[in-house]
């Protein structure tokens, strides 16, 4: 696809109207689940002001904002469950030590294992239903000429992730596979000690052929959207959604022949935060409300004006209904008296009940049938119950499963091909099975396999279906590896199933 040199700003931020309809629901489950700070920061939109509230009581309900994360806790248990699982992978045999290393390191800064990757994968698609998986290059200082060069100079493919607020226009084929996405970030231009910090907005186009990126820096509205772009020191640049937004750097062509990017996405019936979402809000309207009326134990809610005969028969006097009642409070009641009433506290008892049954429901939509809600319940039920549980969310987490290591098997053999090396016979399976009750699943399970001969079973199976077959069973009884301890286990089977010493 060819660029031109500058587009404007109407063009840079035009969306799909897919992005249009979800860019609420995914900003709304982007605070809920990151909580802290940056929902303080946009609590208004959780707890708006009511009809006929003065500013000054509403400020003072804003300060009182309490939330407790249950969306992000339950997201991050079921994370967790899925870990338990083990990833096999097959067909790297060609360059050991770079498919190591690479499994160990998956991003540019060397910090992200692949065991990782696949828990930020999962934790994304929970959140947001997709997420885009970019194999990128390093920059190099000089371009090299051959793959030779490239291995001298350090290039070394590595992961982005795009979330699903960032990729905001695309094309795909009929399949769902992308043919092009525009991704949208922001960042904060600091290399001036002396100005304030810039807001800087780049877009990137990536395609089957290209890559190319457009920057300036912008003003942002309080929704987050573009608002204008502005100069080097701040100034908005005149002309509105016609202002021409130059290219950043000349486009780069990745030379793979389809487009760098994958997309992972589950189907609507396995994104359970869309719901569980509204669930986690309801929570936290409910728990500010708990804490607004614990604050107010002791309210006063009567008040009698006091009367005084009236000594002038000429002249008649009544009190100004106009004047506030000195009680602090928007409202009370005009009684036969004035006294100090306390709440007699039947309704924080049925909030506490409803908070915990909303927390509940919220970790029961994330499992899709896991363990009960509550904890007592999961103590009080029986073994059989037990049992069905496990299962029940054991084939919840096979479904994900099945998702992850189709995209991780389409990350290796991207990477593949944009490291030179075969590709054609990578490929993933596992995540199938989950120590969901860990101890006993696990005595089990030992029990079961030095009870086995397997001297026996290897006399009567040919080597190689010997051989993947007490892999998978290694896999299964200690989980997700590291890479190094996959190759090393993996190195001990294939002794042990050809040589006959070994038993």
């Amino acid at each position: 696809m060819q660029y031109p040199s500058s587009l404007t700003l109407a063009q840079l931020e035009s969306t799909h109207p897919e992005y249009q309809d979800l860019a609420p629901a995914l900003q709304e489950i982007s605070l809920l689940t990151a909580g802290g700070y940056r929902l303080k920061n946009q609590i208004q939109q959780f707890l708006p002001q009511r009809p006929g509230e003065e500013s000054s009581l509403y400020e003072s309900r804003l300060q009182k904002y309490t939330y407790n994360n249950i969306l992000s806790s339950a997201i991050n248990s079921q994370v967790s469950k899925l870990s338990n699982g083990a990833l096999n992978v097959s067909g790297l045999d060609s360059e050991p030590d770079f498919w190591t290393k690479w499994r160990e390191k998956t991003d540019l800064a060397g910090k992200r294992a692949e065991k990782e990757l696949i828990a930020e994968i999962f934790r994304e698609i929970l959140k947001f239903k997709k997420v885009y998986l970019h194999i990128d290059k390093p920059e190099a200082p000089v371009k090299p000429k051959n793959k030779a060069q490239e291995k001298l100079l350090g290039l070394r493919p590595y992961l982005v992730f795009y979330n699903a607020s960032q990729v905001i226009n695309w094309s795909e084929d009929g399949a769902g596979k992308p043919q092009w996405i525009k991704v949208r970030q922001l960042s904060q231009d600091t290399s001036n000690p002396f100005a304030q910090p810039l807001t800087r907005c780049t877009w990137t186009y990536i395609d089957q052929e290209t890559i190319a990126r457009y920057a300036a820096y912008v003003k942002l509205d309080k929704a987050g959207k573009v608002a204008a772009i502005v100069d080097v020191q701040g100034e908005e640049i005149a002309g509105g959604e016609e202002v021409k937004v130059p290219l950043a750097t000349p486009p780069i062509s990745h030379n793979l022949g389809q487009i760098p990017v994958i997309k992972v996405e589950l189907p609507s019936d396995l994104w359970v935060c869309d719901q569980a979402a509204s669930k986690a809000l309801q929570h936290l309207r409910t728990d500010c409300h708990k804490y607004d009326l614990e604050t107010f134990l002791y309210v006063q809610r009567q008040w009698k004006p006091q009367l005084t005969p009236d000594q002038d028969l000429h002249n008649s006097y009544t009190d100004s209904a106009d004047e506030p009642l000195p009680t602090g409070l928007q409202y009370v009641l005009q009684n036969g008296d004035f006294d100090w009433k306390e709440a007699e506290g039947k309704i924080l008892p049925q909030l506490a009940a409803s908070l915990q049954q909303i927390e509940d429901q919220v970790r029961s939509l994330i499992s899709q049938g896991g363990l009960s809600g509550s904890s007592k319940g999961a103590v009080e039920q029986s073994g059989l119950s037990k049992a069905f549980d496990f299962q029940e969310q054991n084939e919840i987490l096979k479904s994900y499963g099945v998702i992850l290591t189709q995209a991780y098997q389409q990350v290796l053999q991207l990477v593949a091909q944009s490291q030179g090396l075969p590709h054609e016979s990578i490929s993933c399976s596992g995540l199938d099975s989950f120590d969901l009750d860990n101890l006993d699943s696990m005595l089990e399970q030992v029990s079961k396999l030095a009870a086995t001969d397997l001297s026996s079973l290897k006399e009567k199976l040919p080597p190689t279906l010997f051989k993947l077959l007490y892999q998978k069973l290694c896999s299964l009884l200690v989980g997700n590896l590291s890479a190094e301890q996959q190759d090393a286990i993996e190195q001990e089977i294939v002794s042990f199933a050809t040589d006959q010493t070994y038993v």
